[in-house]
C-alpha cells in the first residue's frame, strides 16, 4: 500500500520524518518498503501563463512564447504543437535541474534568445500511469486557475513524499489511509482527524 505524506497529515497530527515514520510503523507490524521523494533533484520550475505565442521569424517548427511568471515576462522558445494563448505551463527557469539531471540555461534558438524551457510531464519525471493521456504529448498544461509564478512542483503534487508499506492479513485495520493514520496516532502521540 502507498499512502502520501501530505494525506496522512490530513489525518493526524505528527512531526516525524519519513524515515521514522517507517520505522515506527514496522516496529508495529506494519514493515515499510520504501520511502519515494516525489520531485526530488527538480528545482526553479513555476507556473507560467502563455500570454502571447508566435511563429519563430527563422524556423518553421519553432514558436516563440511570452510567458507571464507572475510580475515577470519571459521569452521561451518551443516546438511543442499542443499550446495556446492562454494555457498555464509549467516552466523551468535559467538554473533549473529537471529530471534526468539536465540543467536549463538560457540558450540562442536561430537570433532568438530562450528565457527558459516549457515542460512536458516526462521532463518533470512524472509516471505515465498518473498522467491523462491528453496531457502525454508536448507540454504539459496545468490547471486554467493555477496562478502564474506558483511552485510547480506543488501544483502537481510533486512537492510530497510516499511511503510504501507490505500490509500483511493481520493488520486489515491498515488497508486504508485512515487505518493508518489511526495506527500513526496510536505510536506519535498524535491527534486523529477523522473525515466528515
Amino acid at each position: 500500500m502507498r499512502a502520501s505524506i501530505k494525506w496522512l497529515k490530513d489525518y493526524v497530527d505528527f512531526s516525524q520524518t519519513p524515515e521514522e515514520l517507517a520505522d515506527m510503523l514496522t516496529m508495529a507490524g506494519v514493515p515499510g518498503e520504501s520511502i519515494e521523494y516525489r520531485g526530488a533533484g527538480l528545482e526553479k520550475i513555476v507556473a507560467g501563463r502563455l500570454a502571447e505565442l508566435t511563429a519563430h521569424p527563422r524556423a518553421d517548427k519553432l514558436l516563440v512564447g511570452k510567458v507571464d511568471i507572475g510580475g515577470r515576462t519571459l521569452t521561451v522558445v518551443t516546438g511543442a504543437a499542443n499550446l495556446k494563448n492562454g494555457d498555464i505551463v509549467p516552466v523551468a527557469l535559467p538554473g533549473a535541474k529537471l529530471a534526468g539531471g539536465l540543467e536549463i540555461k538560457v540558450a540562442d534558438f536561430r537570433g532568438v534568445s530562450s528565457q527558459g524551457m516549457l515542460c512536458s510531464y516526462d521532463e518533470l519525471g512524472m509516471d505515465p500511469k498518473i498522467v491523462p493521456p491528453e496531457l502525454r504529448d508536448g507540454i504539459y498544461i496545468l490547471p486554467a486557475d493555477t496562478p502564474p509564478g506558483a511552485d510547480a512542483l506543488a501544483v502537481l503534487g510533486l512537492d510530497d513524499i510516499i511511503l510504501e508499506f507490505e500490509i500483511t492479513p493481520n493488520r486489515a485495520d491498515c488497508f486504508s489511509v485512515i487505518g493508518l493514520a489511526r495506527e500513526i496516532a496510536a505510536l506519535t502521540g498524535g491527534a486523529l482527524k477523522k473525515p466528515m
